[in-house]
């Protein structure tokens, strides 16, 4: 399966083009209803385009469906004749919307995959989780190579999905949101708002990197000394109910993600 074709031209699907395309091991289509979204690549060399899902899907051997997840079933009815009686699989990047209700849309016996991804993928640093009905799982290792290219990937079992779109798929939300509160807060303590932002970025950047090889609760300690500061924050913080209020918005988008699917 060299063939790979992407429906959707969008963040996602336009990171993935553009790796895909620097790596230069696949040959790459991409679809998408708005001419301006395709004449970026048109100037990419290696991409072919075109506004017709059929045209792309009866060129492809793997069909990435990376729309809005109201838009699945729609192109999956378009695309079907063309995955009938072939050895095509077809993946959605889209939040919430399982294998079963793909399948209903597609020939008997289709390759069925999902993939979540997130946004981190426009800079080569995301995370995807991805999972195949059993005629999908022969195409599974493929699908992991190609996001490979845009970020980590690890295979889940689709039940825990829901809980993975919240929890990395909205991920970057809530760390841009921690991050707009603690510039503002430096802000208000007198910090100049880019001196603010560049001490937060840095921070985030630099904790990131110490979670790598150390446990969230190991960083936490090395900073916390008994009585210090950063001992004073958390005790505000668990005042304001910091934890419980991300525990409740992972568990409000986990059920958003559900309801999305039925």
């Amino acid at each position: 399966m060299g063939a790979i074709g992407v429906i959707g031209a969008g963040k996602i699907g336009g990171s993935l083009l553009t790796r895909l395309a620097d790596s230069k091991k696949f040959s790459l289509t991409v679809a998408d209803i708005h001419i301006d979204h395709l004449a970026r690549y048109e100037k990419y060399g290696g991409i072919k385009t075109t506004t017709s899902n059929r045209e792309l899907a009866e060129a492809s051997d793997l069909v990435i469906i990376a729309v809005k997840p109201w838009d699945v079933t729609k192109v999956l009815d378009e695309i079907s004749p063309t995955l009938e009686n072939s050895n095509k699989a077809v993946a959605s990047v889209a939040a919430g919307i399982p294998i079963s209700t793909m399948e209903k849309h597609a020939p008997p016996g289709a390759a069925v995959l999902r993939v979540m991804p997130n946004v981190c993928a426009s800079v080569g640093l995301g995370s995807a989780v991805v999972t195949a009905n059993e005629a999908g799982q022969k195409t599974l290792p493929l699908l992991m190579e190609i996001f490979g290219h845009v970020g980590q990937v690890m295979e889940l079992p689709e039940r825990l999905f829901d809980a993975a779109t919240a929890l990395h798929g909205s991920g970057p939300a809530y760390v841009a949101l921690f991050a707009d509160s603690l510039i503002q807060a430096g802000v208000r303590e007198g910090i100049p708002r880019d001196v603010a932002r560049k001490l937060v970025i840095g921070t985030i950047e630099g904790t990131a990197e110490l979670l790598k090889d150390r446990s969230a609760h190991q960083v936490r300690d090395e900073v916390m000394t008994p009585g210090g500061t950063t001992a004073a924050a958390f005790v505000a913080m668990e005042r304001a109910r910091f934890t419980g209020a991300v525990y409740d918005g992972v568990s409000a988008a986990t059920e958003q993600a559900r309801e999305l699917g039925s």
